[in-house]
């Protein structure tokens, strides 16, 4: 009796076992099939209808087409040094962009038919850089771009630390019309890696004097800000 009940119980066991067995090779496969295909291998008809993703060059930094928030997306850096949010209704200038093997300089620009509001952004990626540690001469360079002889306004946030400043410059369109607009930079210094840095500058605009527009400066800093602080340095392999 012993003995039958030993047999009935190893057989369960196998059972139970095999299916177990079977059922993660099952998974192991599925998984590796369904590996994620990125943006700029996909069909743009399967893409979201969005700049960020109807546009060939912009894809190419897609991370996904995962909404990491209403409106926008995630973007990597040519070099993969970092990754950030990035508007869904931006597009990336390629004319004006380029990246070597520890600088990357990425352009884009953005216009909202519905606000009247054009925006254009310049990141300017360093790394194994040592002035990139130095936070006195990075100020500088970027202050001299920017035409500023003000301070930085300093904040610490978990991995980084953010220096930023703002203008409004007063500028005439030709006909005699006068415009002005909103322009935000400083720079983004890394607290987990050493050398590495991004300098940043923002151009807030009213596209056409013809139509309503409500640029507001507040409005147009939290954007900047929210792209700035979701700024996440990637750790680089170094060549041996």
């Amino acid at each position: 009796m012993k003995r039958i009940i030993l047999i009935c119980i190893s057989l369960l066991l196998a059972l139970t076992g095999g299916c177990s067995i079977n059922d993660y090779e099952k998974n192991s496969t599925i998984d590796n099939k369904t590996e994620a295909v990125k943006p700029k291998d996909m069909d743009p008809k399967d893409l979201p209808q969005v700049p960020a993703f109807q546009d060939e060059k912009t894809r190419e930094y897609m991370v996904s087409t995962k909404e990491e928030e209403p409106g926008y997306y995630l973007l990597e850096s040519k070099l993969k040094g970092f990754r950030m949010l990035f508007p869904e209704e931006a597009k990336y200038v390629s004319k004006f962009s380029s990246f070597g093997k520890n600088k990357e300089t990425m352009i884009f620009d953005s216009f909202n038919k519905k606000t009247n509001i054009q925006y254009d952004g310049q990141l300017d990626y360093h790394r194994e850089k040592s002035f990139a540690n130095d936070k006195d001469t990075m100020l500088d360079i970027v202050s001299g771009r920017n035409s500023y002889k003000g301070k930085f306004q300093e904040r610490e946030l978990s991995d980084k630390i953010v220096y930023s400043a703002q203008k409004k410059s007063i500028f005439d369109d030709g006909d005699g019309k006068n415009h002005f607009s909103y322009r935000f930079f400083g720079y983004v210094k890394s607290t987990k890696e050493d050398y590495v840095g991004i300098e940043y500058s923002f151009r807030f605009v009213c596209y056409s004097d013809e139509e309503d527009c409500s640029l507001k400066n507040d409005e147009a800093r939290k954007k900047v800000q929210k792209l700035i602080d979701s700024i996440t340095f990637l750790k680089v392999k170094k060549e041996k």
